[in-house]
């Protein structure tokens, strides 16, 4: 594994596109990510809307 990894840092033509490849990677699971965070987050705020309306106070 060292090998590998001492051949991708004497070589900077394979390292620049495997970093780009990650980059990529690492860009789509964020977007994901907030993606999902986005639609919790407004599904709480409708949650607690709908209980606030629904609610019957004393």
């Amino acid at each position: 594994m060292d090998d590998f990894l001492q051949f991708l840092v004497d070589t900077p033509i394979l390292l620049a596109p495997l970093l780009l490849v990650a980059a990529f990677i690492l860009w789509a699971v964020l977007k994901r990510l907030l993606k999902l965070a986005a639609i919790l987050a407004l599904a709480g705020v409708l949650y607690i809307l709908l209980v606030e309306y629904v609610s019957t106070g004393p």
